[in-house]
Parts: C-alpha cells; structure tokens; sequence
C-alpha cells in the first residue's frame, strides 16, 4: 500500500534511502532487519515502478547512479524532515501542558494564576484553551480540564476544587453612591445585571423580598466577566456572579460584596483528567499545584475551607 497516490510504497523507498547511504545491500539488510534478497525485492520493485535503474551492482558493494543519487538526497532530506517532526512531537507532549476551562474561570480565575505554576515549573509551556465546547480529554485534545458539574465525566478522573456559589457584586462607585446596602432590597436602587433565577434564589436565601425583583435583568450578557465589566463601567448596576471568580477585584476594592451569603448552585468546580495518564511528569505537576489553590484561596476568605476540595471521582464515583 502506497503512502500516497502517486507515491511507490514508503518501504521501498526507506529500503533504497538506507541502502544508498549504505552503499551495500548486506549491510541494509542488517540494519533494517531483512534478508539481502528483501532488499533486492524492494529495490528492484522501486526501479521497476520508476522506469529506471537506480543502483549499479558491483561485486562487493553498490553505486548510485546519477538519477539514484539525486533521488537519494531527496529521499534523505525528507526522512530527515520526519525524523524531526516525530521528535519535536515527542518532546512537545512532554514539555507543553495544554488546559481546558470555561471562558470565564481562564481570564478571571486561572490566568492570573497561571505565572505561579510557571515559575515553580520552567520547563514546562502551558496553553490555555478557554473554548466553552468540552473537549474530549481521552482522545488527548487537552491534559486537565476544569468543568463544573457534580464530577460524572465517563472514564475521567475528577477532583473537586470548589463549590460554584453566586453573590451579587457592585462597583465601587455604585457602592458609594448607592450605598449602604444593609438589606437584599436595598439593592433594587441599581439596575439589576445576570440571570434573573439567580437573583430570586440568592433573595430568597438572603431573607429579601423576591416578589419585589423586576420581571428581567437589565442586562444578561455571554459571560460573567462581560456582566462585571458592564457594571463598572455603568456605576449604577449590580451584577449576580460567582465571586471566586472576582476574588482580586474585590480584594483590592475595584468591587464590593455587600453581603456575605452567596448561593450554592450544587455544582462543583473539578479538575479532570485521563487516570491512565496521572502519572506523566507534567499532569502530576499540575494536579498537585492546583489542589493547592483552594487552601490558598480560603486563606484570603472568611469562610471556612472547602473539606471536599481534592476528593478524587473516578466516574462520578468517590
């Protein structure tokens, strides 16, 4: 079977690259593991499909001639040529960590963090693909992926990070002018940014008036961080997103949580993986690192810690 249609087949043509770097069919036939007659078959098979000899047989060793010797320097350039794509292949799966994440947790959650991982780990390029599809982590499009769910992804591993909780988040400057905020209703002196479900449940759980929220939001934009940006920008809003996503913003004052409760969606962020692969230098690294966060993260909150954070799920099951 050829190589390509207009290709003779690729093991006559590595046959006559050796042979002719060789200069001797014995030798070829060594190296590759064949008889001199295989190798004679497969020469003599290459000259025939070409129309032309390419060796000429002296009695101890053999010579190209001129058509063989060009060809030679074509076939060797180009075996060179895979030689080092296959390489470079290798050597990029070991060294390159590719991650999956919704497009929100990769610009507000994971790439600030990212440089971290990289100083502890040089050797290692990380790319981050922030696509909202799920890519099939088995097939090897990804290493880790982050999702959020209650961890049932068939035959990957997944270990909890956090729970996904939403809270509504104001601006500085809404804060100020509109504040202080001491009950859920207070907060309907702003225009009101996200899903409105989200905001009747976390009223509900805060002990407001749910009856009293308008019919829709202002604005429900593609992402939480598109809504934050909205809300700042307008000085008048207030947003319902997920804070850990907002985790620096608000410790540096750029948004304000005017209350403490935040409600629990039920869902959990995980970090996914294939177990056949949990071994391989750069997804251990990783993994340990970002099973990390979570602690590191609680240390910065009021809350208490996340006792699941980490728990290993193969297939939904602890």
């Amino acid at each position: 079977m050829s190589a390509a249609p207009n290709l003779p087949p690729i093991n006559a043509i590595r046959v006559f690259e050796t042979a002719a770097r060789l200069g001797n069919f014995t030798r070829t036939g060594e190296t590759l593991g064949m008889t001199q007659a295989a190798v004679s078959y497969q020469v003599k098979l290459l000259e025939d499909r070409l129309g032309f000899a390419l060796f000429e047989r002296k009695a101890r060793h053999v010579e190209l001639t001129p058509r063989g010797a060009r060809l030679a320097r074509g076939t060797s350039d180009a075996f060179r040529l895979l030689e080092r794509t296959f390489r470079d292949v290798r050597e990029d799966r070991d060294s390159v960590l590719s991650v999956t994440a919704l497009p929100t947790f990769c610009s507000n959650w994971l790439v600030p963090r990212i440089g971290a991982f990289q100083l502890e780990n040089p050797q290692l390029a990380v790319r981050i693909d922030s696509r909202s599809d799920l890519v099939d982590i088995k097939a090897g499009e990804a290493d880790i992926g982050i999702r959020i769910g209650k961890g049932e992804w068939p035959g990957l591993e997944a270990r909890r990070l956090f729970g996904d909780t939403t809270a509504p988040l104001v601006s500085r400057a809404a804060a100020e002018r509109f504040g202080p905020f001491n009950q859920p209703e207070d907060l309907l002196k702003l225009r009101l940014f996200g899903p409105m479900g989200w905001w009747r449940a976390w009223f509900t759980l805060a002990g407001g008036d749910a009856s009293r929220l308008p019919e829709r939001p202002a604005l429900e934009l593609e992402t939480q961080t598109m809504e934050v940006s909205a809300a700042i920008a307008s000085g008048d809003a207030a947003t319902m997103v997920s804070p850990i996503y907002f985790a620096e913003q608000i410790a540096s004052g750029a948004l304000v949580a005017p209350f403490h409760a935040e409600l629990d969606q039920d869902d959990a962020h995980y970090m996914v993986f294939d177990p056949t692969r949990a071994r391989e230098p750069k997804i251990k690294a990783f993994i340990a690192w970002m099973l990390f966060q979570p602690m590191a993260f609680c240390l910065n909150r009021s809350e208490p810690a996340f006792p699941e954070a980490g728990k290993a799920v193969v297939n939904g099951q602890p």
